[in-house]
């Protein structure tokens, strides 16, 4: 059973929520400078700040640090960002494109992350989570939430559903997105939310290996350094959005191939010929069932469908990315690592086909895969044992805005 916590959230004053929260996918160090000139209530001031005086004593990193938690507290003593009087748990919902997603953000336990009730499905890389390790232990913020999805029960589907006829504290739109988040910090409706999360066996992370996993390292830090620590203090638990598994979309990561490996494209093809059924297509192929593929390649679509029945031993066997590498990447191209060899990259679903395709046309790839997406059922499969998704298998969204609501663990 998730063990979950409210905190003192830190968010927006009313009249900055639009300008304080910021987009951080992909965002490069050039943007945020921009951003920071443009917008001086910019969340970015948190996370790339202007150095004024590069003559104080200490490392560029000591001096971006100090400059963070000066930006932070001066956010606070002027308005811009709020700290809750009381724990609280609060409900997040974004709207766009005529979708809706709901969950609830809290607090989350090391511990469960440590003793796997909140489960996993990614590798994660020491040198990002030292980084991260870095940026908590010298500012305390935690502000990025881990996403974690959750089989529906019905009570907390019930708060939910109550939370959102009312007012939100807090609403803004952005980049055609609206946001809302609902602050409960009435006692007997957090008592009934820890309740209803106690129902859950498990949990599993959908977004934020790497937020979760440098957290929960940095917990431990602290306990041993804490003579008198009790279980309770804030570097025991993580911010998070809880979200049922119907709530969350799900997208394919594309592949981009730089070359043929010396092959022909006739030659390419009929190597395929042998565990693929090849389908000339006269529009782009987005593939719509499991094990099948849409290839871009000389100026063509192809529509791949997979010929073999698998008698998988392991669930990771059956996903399609598993497939894509084992029969055509490992076998016809020699790419055994898509995690370090340089000849493969990755484009997320969402991103428009037209990219891909002018990517290739551009002769920056040979070729390109589109693939179906990996469901929610697979993810949970693979994380019950205790697998690893190959890298590159989800993308899921929402993304989180950083700024809207913060940790803070110090």
């Amino acid at each position: 059973m998730p063990k979950i916590k409210p905190f003192r959230g830190i968010h927006p004053g009313k009249n900055f929520a639009g300008q304080v929260v910021l987009k951080l996918e992909n965002l490069s160090l050039s943007e945020a400078k921009l951003i920071r000139q443009e917008n001086p209530y910019s969340y970015v001031n948190m996370l790339v700040p202007k150095l004024d005086n590069f003559f104080l004593l200490g490392s560029r990193n000591e001096l971006a640090f100090k400059k963070i938690n000066e930006n932070f507290e001066e956010f606070l003593d002027e308005g811009i960002l709020v700290k809750d009087p009381e724990p609280s748990i609060y409900v997040y919902q974004i709207n766009r494109e005529g979708y809706s997603q709901t969950g609830i953000w809290t607090t989350t336990s090391i511990d469960d992350y440590l003793n796997n009730v909140v489960r996993k499905h990614e590798l994660t890389r020491a040198d990002r989570e030292q980084s991260l390790i870095d940026y908590l232990q010298q500012t305390g913020i935690d502000a990025n939430p881990v996403l974690i999805t959750y089989k529906s029960v019905p009570e907390i589907e019930r708060i939910l559903s109550q939370t959102i006829l009312n007012e939100p504290d807090i609403i803004y739109t952005k980049e055609n997105s609206e946001h809302k988040l609902w602050i409960i910090d009435q006692k007997a409706i957090i008592t009934s939310v820890i309740k209803a999360f106690t129902s859950l066996p498990s949990s599993y992370i959908a977004d934020g290996h790497h937020r979760a996993a440098a957290a929960s390292l940095y917990g431990i830090q602290r306990r041993k350094l804490n003579l008198k620590h009790r279980g309770d203090e804030e570097y025991n638990f993580f911010t998070s959005v809880y979200m049922s598994t119907d709530q969350l979309k799900i997208y394919g990561f594309n592949r981009m191939v730089k070359d043929l490996k010396g092959l022909s494209v006739s030659g390419f093809l009929e190597k395929l010929k042998l565990d693929f059924n090849i389908i000339i297509s006269d529009n782009v192929v987005v593939p719509t069932v499991m094990h099948s593929f849409g290839l871009y390649l000389d100026e063509k679509w192809f529509l791949l469908e997979f010929k073999h029945e698998l008698n998988c031993k392991s669930p990771v066997e059956d996903l399609n990315v598993s497939i894509l590498q084992e029969y055509i990447f490992s076998r016809i191209l020699g790419i055994s690592d898509p995690r370090t060899d340089p000849a493969i990259d990755f484009m997320p679903g969402p991103l428009p086909i037209n990219d891909l395709i002018s990517k290739v046309d551009q002769n920056e790839f040979a070729l390109a895969f589109t693939l179906f997406p990996t469901s929610i059922q697979q993810l949970i499969r693979v994380a019950d044992e205790g697998e690893v998704m190959p890298p590159k298998s989800t993308w899921f969204e929402p993304k989180f805005d950083v700024g809207l609501l913060i940790h803070q663990i110090n």
